[in-house]
């Protein structure tokens, strides 16, 4: 167990000891690490199990833990919130790799529903809730090695490739497209069974709110025994009624985007972008078409190639124990250090959680900093001259490191065109 995590927990059967703490509320690291890096939410499930209120214990818990370990410590809305953790706590909270983040969690085989609106929601709503569901179906294909996923009413399909999931994807966005006037309120396939696999439930609010009391029940019981997880992104992402731009996002508009589609490589780039976390006000679905930095595939392939031409100190794929230096010496550029070194722990929790918004917005925000940093003057200059030491030569392994994490997506044969 990491260090920060295994203080808190001492701290708690110290402070609570009648109360049983999940694996959830270990730290985890943060997504806008402008606010903080490492979070709990400890403090919250005692709380609920105690009745009391969250921010008072939080105080207890901080107030129990080394202040050596914790570094700067505050209550968050009943969050535990830690920034400036010393470099050893910062290493101890991270994994090695994806399939290390996930090996605790006993698994079968995936199982990943959607719950696709009708024509009560707009086209692209529906397309860009397939497109991150989808996501996360793709992640678990490429480090779980596979899963079970569902687009109603579409029967279930197992998927065990990139392009075999890319197809799926295809399929579900297609329909939408040709079932324009499809109203439909019930469960072709039950997302609830007795399968003990972890089991997600993605929907958008709208049509959550919409389903038959039956159906609503049935969901409401099996996320509290937690058989399932229930999933239903932000409205705001998906539906931008006072920005949306309709002459871009109008359902003509996306047959001629979807139409120049041509293959696999072309739709898994379609799906990256439409799952981004752009709002849907500025989102322009043709981006996915062109050679585009908005483009969030393309920019992940172009700073991996970058990478690789300039800097030969530090080959991809970089191992974590390469990164040697205190992450504390390096102020002006920990947050993106930190991202690259978390990438491991944000595509797990995308896979184990559903936490998809967090993990587009670390890939990114990794990509954005990524070719900021490679064009920086003082980069450029070190990486001609093969002067890789000191702060520059930590960011640049802490940037392979985080790019080994996914440098799977980034390759172009990860899916062959059909």
């Amino acid at each position: 167990m990491s260090i920060l995590s295994a203080a808190m927990r001492a701290a708690t059967a110290q402070l609570f000891p009648e109360v049983h703490i999940s694996r959830e509320a270990d730290f985890a690291p943060m997504c806008d690490l402008e606010s903080g890096e490492f979070s709990s939410s400890v403090a919250i499930e005692i709380a609920r199990a105690q009745k009391r209120d969250a921010h008072g214990i939080a105080h207890q818990i901080i107030a129990a833990m080394p202040p050596e370990i914790v570094g700067v410590a505050r209550s968050d809305s009943g969050y535990i919130v830690c920034t400036k953790l010393p470099r050893d706590v910062v290493m101890a909270e991270l994994r090695a790799d994806v399939q290390e983040a996930l090996a605790s969690e006993s698994r079968g085989c995936r199982r990943i529903h959607c719950l696709v609106p009708d024509v009560t929601e707009p086209v692209y709503a529906r397309i860009r809730l397939i497109a991150r569901v989808s996501m996360q179906a793709l992640l678990s294909v490429v480090y779980e090695g596979r899963c079970r996923v569902c687009f109603e009413p579409e029967p279930p399909v197992e998927v065990t490739s990139i392009a075999e999931l890319v197809h799926v994807f295809r399929v579900a966005v297609e329909r939408v497209l040709g079932a324009e006037s499809e109203s439909r309120l019930t469960f072709s396939h039950s997302p609830v069974g007795t399968v003990t696999a972890p089991t997600f439930v993605w929907t958008s609010h709208h049509y959550h709110d919409r389903l038959p009391s039956a159906e609503r029940r049935m969901l409401s019981e099996a996320r509290l025994q937690g058989t399932i997880t229930l999933r239903m992104p932000e409205d705001a992402w998906l539906l931008s009624r006072d920005r949306v731009r309709l002459d871009l996002l109008e359902r003509r508009s996306l047959e001629r985007v979807i139409g120049k589609l041509s293959s696999d490589s072309a739709w898994l780039r379609f799906l990256f972008h439409s799952a981004s976390s752009v709002l849907s006000g500025d989102f322009d679905p043709a981006v996915a078409l062109f050679d585009e930095f908005a483009s969030p595939l393309y920019s992940l392939r172009v700073l991996v190639d970058r990478y690789a031409r300039f800097n030969q100190k530090f080959p991809l794929p970089v191992a974590r124990d390469l990164i040697r230096a205190s992450v504390a010496e390096i102020e002006m550029d920990r947050t993106f250090v930190l991202r690259s070194l978390c990438m491991p722990m944000y595509t797990a929790r995308a896979i184990r959680k559903g936490e998809l918004d967090q993990w587009c917005v670390a890939l990114e925000d990794l990509t954005r900093q990524g070719h900021r940093f490679i064009n920086a003057p003082k980069t450029r200059l070190a990486l001609e001259h093969g002067e890789l030491s000191g702060g520059i030569g930590e960011i640049v392994a802490s940037l392979g490191f985080g790019l080994s994490s996914i440098l799977v997506l980034a390759t172009e044969g990860s899916c062959a065109d059909r």
